[in-house]
This record gives C-alpha cells, sequence and structure tokens, in this order.
C-alpha cells in the first residue's frame, strides 16, 4: 500500500509594511514581498518620486553675485523685491548674464552692473532689481559717486531696515540666509525655469586640481593658476588642455560683441518701458538704430550725458549736452541719407554712361566705322557678299586672292614651305 501524498508547508513571513504611512504587520509565504498591499507599493513610489529634492546649483554666477551684492550692502533688505517672485529674480538674471557675456565676448572687464540708487548711500538703500540696475562701461561706473539724483531707482530708506537683516563680511552661510530670505520654492521654480547649472569654473578647477602634479616642476604654473583667485575659464581650461595635450570642449558663448555706445543705447531701450521720462529717446534710437545695435559710436560726451540721464538727472541741468546726444543719436539717419545719396549719384552716372554708348552705337560715325573693320575683316575671304545697307542692296562678286607662300617660310600649320 502506497503512502499517501503530503502537500509541502509553505514558510510564512512576518513582515513589516514599508511604506512610510502604514508600518502595519502581515504575514506572507512571498520572501520577497515587503508592502501589505498593492496600494501601499504604489504609494510608497509615487511617495520617493516626490520626495526627490532639486539641489540648487550654489556655485552658479549668479548667486555669487547675489552674495557679493548682500555683504557690499550689508543687509538682506536689498533682495525685497526679489521675496517670491520668480518673474523678480529672471529678469535681475538677465541682467547679470548681459553683462558677463558682453564681458566675456569683448575679452576684457569692459562693463559692470551699475545701481540707479546706490546701495551705499548714507540715507538709502539701492534694491536688486532690474529696474534699478543698468549694464555701463566700467570706467564711467568706476567714476561715479554714490549720489541718488532725483529719487531715481528702486530703493527704500535705511531708516526702515531691520537689524536682524544686518550682513556682516565674516558671516558664514550667507547663502543659505539669502535662500530662505527670498523663499525655497521661489528659488527652486527659478532655477529650473532659467535652467540654472553649476560653474563652469569650479568645475575646470576641479578637473584642474586632480591633474595637477604638486611634485612635478613642470606644473608649477598650474599650482599657481589653481591658487589665483582672479584666473578666468578660458585660462583654466588652457591649463587643462596643456595637461592633457589635446583641446577641451568649449561651449559657445551665444550673443554679439557690444561697443558701450551700443550697451548704453540698449539699456535705453529696456529702461524706457518702465520710465516715460526716458521714451523721447528711447524712440529716437528705435527709430535710427537697427535691431543688431550696430552702432558708430558716441562720442565720450554723449555717453556720459546718456549714462547721467539713464541715472535720473534732468535734462534742464544739462541742456547743451542733451542737445549733443540727440544730435549724435540722429547720426545714423544722416549717414543712411549720404550713402543714399552717393548711391542715387552712381546709379545715374551709370545711366548716362549707358546712354552715351546707345547714341555712339546708333550714330552714322560707329555704323562706318564698323563697316570698315567689316570689310577689311571678312570681305577678302569671300567670293559673294551682299551689302544690306545699300538702297537698293547691291551684290558685290569678289576674287578670293591666292596666296603662295614663299619656299622655306613657316605654314599656319607648322610646317616648312618647299
Amino acid at each position: 500500500m502506497k503512502p499517501l501524498a503530503t502537500t509541502p508547508v509553505k514558510k510564512k513571513h512576518r513582515r513589516t509594511c514599508k511604506n512610510a504611512h502604514c508600518k502595519s504587520k502581515f504575514t506572507t509565504t512571498d520572501s520577497r514581498k515587503t508592502f501589505c498591499t498593492r496600494e501601499c507599493k504604489e504609494n510608497s513610489s509615487n511617495t520617493a518620486k516626490r520626495s526627490k529634492t532639486y539641489e540648487i546649483p550654489k556655485t552658479n554666477h549668479f548667486f555669487v553675485y547675489l552674495t557679493k551684492e548682500v555683504v557690499r550692502s550689508g543687509s538682506l533688505h536689498v533682495l525685497d523685491p526679489l521675496v517670491e517672485s520668480v518673474d523678480a529674480l529672471q529678469a535681475l538674471y538677465e541682467v547679470v548674464k548681459g553683462r558677463m557675456v558682453a564681458n566675456v565676448l569683448s575679452g576684457t572687464e569692459l562693463f559692470n552692473v551699475a545701481h540707479i540708487a546706490p546701495s551705499k548711500h548714507e540715507y538709502v538703500l539701492g534694491l536688486l532689481s532690474a529696474e534699478n540696475l543698468l549694464i555701463a562701461p566700467a570706467a564711467m561706473n568706476k567714476h561715479h559717486t554714490n549720489t541718488h539724483a532725483n529719487k531715481a531707482g528702486v530703493f527704500m530708506y535705511r531708516a526702515d531696515m531691520e537689524l536682524r537683516n544686518t550682513i556682516l563680511s565674516d558671516d558664514t552661510g550667507i547663502l543659505d540666509r539669502i535662500i530662505d530670505y527670498i523663499g525655497l520654492e521661489t528659488v527652486t521654480a527659478f532655477c529650473k525655469k532659467s535652467k540654472l547649472a553649476p560653474s563652469q569654473r569650479q568645475q575646470a578647477l576641479k578637473k584642474l586640481s586632480i591633474l595637477v602634479d604638486n611634485s612635478n616642476p613642470d606644473h608649477s604654473q598650474f599650482v599657481a593658476l589653481l591658487s589665483d583667485t582672479t584666473a578666468k575659464t578660458p585660462q583654466i581650461v588652457a591649463a587643462i588642455e596643456a595637461i592633457n595635450g589635446f583641446k577641451e570642449f568649449k561651449p559657445m558663448m551665444k550673443g554679439q560683441r557690444l561697443s558701450e555706445s551700443a550697451m548704453l543705447i540698449k539699456e535705453l531701450i529696456r529702461h524706457a518701458e518702465f520710465r516715460g521720462e526716458l521714451e523721447d529717446y528711447a524712440a529716437i534710437a528705435r527709430q535710427y538704430t537697427r535691431e543688431d545695435f550696430a552702432y558708430i559710436g558716441l562720442s565720450a560726451d554723449a555717453q556720459r550725458c546718456l549714462f547721467s540721464l539713464l541715472h535720473g538727472y534732468l535734462e534742464p541741468e544739462m541742456e547743451n549736452e542733451v542737445d549733443c546726444l540727440l544730435y549724435e543719436l540722429r547720426a545714423p539717419l544722416r549717414a543712411q541719407n549720404a550713402r543714399t545719396a552717393a548711391i542715387e549719384a552712381r546709379v545715374q552716372q551709370q545711366a548716362a554712361e549707358a546712354a552715351k554708348r546707345i547714341a555712339h552705337f546708333n550714330s552714322p560715325a560707329y555704323l562706318w566705322d564698323f563697316i570698315c573693320t567689316f570689310e577689311t575683316d571678312l570681305v577678302e575671304h569671300v567670293e559673294y557678299c551682299l551689302i544690306p545697307y545699300m538702297i537698293p542692296p547691291l551684290a558685290l562678286y569678289l576674287t578670293k586672292a591666292r596666296h603662295v607662300p614663299e619656299s622655306g617660310s613657316a605654314l599656319p600649320n607648322g610646317d616648312i614651305a618647299f
């Protein structure tokens, strides 16, 4: 008699659900199961996706600029226009990025971000806002004082500042305080919308520090470059190329190289959108300046006048300078008129020469010259010729001349005549 077959007993496992919001105890025979139900598994997966945090690129040049400006002004109040405003952050970022691109394309530190309402004034604090900043020639901005003209720009009075928002130059964690002051969600949304990335300079420095050998005397110049805080990204990339022996990938800087005059005119047009007192000047600039802002150049006096107007100085204070500025702003129109007149004169000259040639071709003298040339070149080689210019036409029967070469002379085909 055969023994009865017995069903093997499956081992049971006592588990705790891994869903953070469940944590209930359950029993299962599947050794791989970690959630009590399918719903707990799906909810846990969605929570893991949502909890993935975005890392703010704190080494980006924009956050470096914010930190420097906060330390320079000595207060977090300079960030008031940016609080909970992604649009204000983007507008400020476009100004800062525009200055950086212009300097990279020019190859020198040709431009600065200038404040209309100064951030280091005795009574007012100029705020970080695109409406209070302009990209200006560095030399001009360097010699500009902290004067606040006619309450221009975006500012607040220092008497209204709160002491708890004071920033000292030796404070730590300044950027974290900046992010908290503006709002973490706002800064994160701005970074995602503007597609901010970590600083290319920091990435290049990190790569160079790995490649440099301090014990190698040939790397002494690269060691000095690592400790140089003013070293530019192209210099660091060139050092990496020299060590590796091949060229590194260099991202293309998109933009156009602008002169100091072109940059001031571009900023004039931008500020006229929210400053009505500049609209008359901007209208002339829009009319006489091409979209690429290619400009023949303002004089130094006209540049200083436009710089002062952008800083809030009123027109009656510098009437003569404004007249000169308006005259130079219209210079492209005068140049265009001169070019148009030159083109018209050249077209008229060409038309007169063409008419003169046609009249010469139709003249009897030219006709007889043509006939003589025709008879000289062709008539001696034919036996019959119809003369169409004779009325009535006459037919001439001509005898072709027979040419007998002399003995020993060279024939046209290169042979020698016998």
